[in-house]
């Protein structure tokens, strides 16, 4: 039914890039970016240090109900996502466990993982075979 729609609005058209894309939305976990940063101005005192915590669990449990199948989450594309929230975290700013970096080299960092990674890692199964 799902695919239908897809095909109805013609967003079923293939590109060389979708393989591509379809991996970076999955291994860049944007809403638990976009809910951390707007939490972020409300997480004082205690909070303040458990914030991005928070966020990397929620990108850990949507990354992993997101990529699972009948073989189970892909725990790779789950990782790869944590990290790169750790980055995203970093990159606008923020600071996670307590471990300085950068700004300026998280976000080159960024620039570099979310461009790279997508292409060296594959995924599994279905994912693979997408290339």
């Amino acid at each position: 039914m799902r695919g239908d729609a897809v095909r109805r609005s013609g967003l079923a058209a293939v590109s060389p890039l979708d393989p591509w894309l379809v991996r970076l939305v999955k291994l860049v976990p944007s809403e638990a970016i976009a809910v951390y940063l707007a939490g972020r101005a409300y997480a004082h005192g205690a909070w303040a240090a458990a914030w991005p915590f928070v966020g990397l669990a929620l990108t850990l449990v949507l990354r992993a109900w997101g990529t699972a199948d009948d073989s189970g989450p892909q725990w790779r594309s789950v990782a790869i996502a944590g990290v790169s929230f750790v980055l995203w975290v970093y990159a606008t700013g923020g600071v996670f466990a307590g471990l300085p970096l950068s700004q300026d080299t998280a976000a080159l960092a960024v620039l570099v993982w979310t461009t790279v990674v997508p292409g060296v890692w594959r995924g599994y199964g279905r994912d693979a075979r997408a290339l």
